[in-house]
């Protein structure tokens, strides 16, 4: 497979029972040949070295982002370059996540079966039509990436996702960082500065004890415990005891350790608190409505363009530009500020508006 420019790649796993995912297998395909390897049992992954970081093949993944993580954590580094199809479908006419299964049939042609996708990679033996499933999830990739290439190079539209790509990699090699995971916990930008402070040290504890037992962040504790305890402060035991789902937890050392946790952030100057993002602070009553009109914007330029909406701007995006912030917003930059975020700017000026004719909503 060294001599081929382009390979498909893919990898199974189990991720559900430990914080670190388990590698189960990783799949290999070229125009003309497809292989599995079984990393539970080929302990030795330097082989694959010369393939994986070579900067002259290509590796082609789809919705690849945690299976690169995932080689990064067995190999120390990542797969480069790469290329994810299901990026690169999203600028040319797809859904934002369009299914590998969906991609194959409409641009080559081929109804792949469904089964396989809910195995247990752990097991072994691996039956015949689990690994028919697996390889299918390369076969394809290599003529999936040309007939893309083709289309992106004839609309000019290669260099719109050239950054996505480059950053796969960057990403997958990105070490945890515990002290900010909280901002992806549910609800955490409805907290006062002194609950952020909270949830960070709880969210921060978890993670470190997750990784150090290599079990799921829900086992340590869940995010709706770690929002409920952020809400009341607890300071002692029996406070602890009253929260749901958090019972079998107390009494011992993580008790103990979410008590100190809570302590700690309660004794944090004023300066230190986390600090609520802007677009989630009083003031502008009408913000919500902003942001769904800014919505019907997005979603009618996204049309026009055959480009799924929320490669263009996420929901974070148009809060911040609801709030006033102008900076560091990645619609206002590039080809996303031709396609949308000129457009969304005027609407905030009142130098564009949106009217219905006929059922369709039309920008004048």
């Amino acid at each position: 497979m060294r001599s081929c420019k382009v390979i498909g790649l893919d990898t199974e796993f189990i991720g559900e029972r430990s914080y670190f995912p388990r590698l189960c297998l990783i799949q290999l395909g070229t125009k003309d040949e497809v292989a599995a390897i079984d990393p539970i049992s080929v302990k030795d992954l330097s082989a694959l070295e010369d393939l994986f970081f070579d900067p002259s093949i290509l590796k082609v993944v789809h919705a690849g982002r945690q299976d690169l993580k995932i080689i990064y954590q067995r190999m120390g580094r990542a797969p480069a370059p790469v290329f994810d199809v299901q990026i690169a479908a999203s600028v040319l006419g797809f859904s934002l996540q369009p299914a590998y299964a969906c991609l194959v049939r409409e641009l080559l042609g081929v109804k792949l079966g469904k089964g396989g996708a809910c195995s247990d990679w752990s097991a072994r033996p691996l039956s015949p039509s689990q690994l028919a499933y697996a390889l299918d999830d390369v076969r394809y990739l290599p003529e999936l990436y040309e007939r893309m290439a083709s289309l992106l190079e004839k609309e000019g539209r290669m260099p719109w996702i050239e950054h996505e790509m480059t950053s796969l990699s960057a990403s997958a090699a990105c070490e945890p960082a515990p002290e900010e995971e909280y901002k992806k916990v549910k609800g955490w930008t409805s907290l006062d500065r002194r609950s952020l402070a909270v949830l960070r040290g709880l969210i921060a504890w978890r993670e470190r004890e997750a990784m150090r037992r290599d079990l799921p962040r829900r086992r340590v504790l869940a995010d709706e415990s770690a929002i409920t305890i952020a809400r009341i402060r607890p300071a002692k035991e029996d406070a602890l005891q009253r929260v749901r789902g958090l019972e079998w937890k107390t009494g011992g050392a993580s008790g103990a350790a979410v008590l100190e946790a809570v302590r700690e952030a309660l004794a944090l100057p004023e300066d230190q608190l986390p600090v609520i993002p802007s677009f989630n602070q009083q003031g502008n009553s009408d913000r919500s409505s902003v942001v769904a009109l800014m919505s019907v914007l997005l979603r009618c330029r996204a049309r026009a363009n055959r480009v799924a909406p929320e490669i263009i701007a996420c929901a974070d995006d148009l809060e911040r530009l609801a709030s006033g912030e102008r900076k560091a917003i990645s619609v206002l930059e590039g080809w996303r500020f031709d396609l949308a975020g000129r457009d969304l700017l005027a609407l905030l000026d009142g130098k564009l508006s949106l009217v219905v004719r006929n059922g369709k909503v039309i920008v004048q």
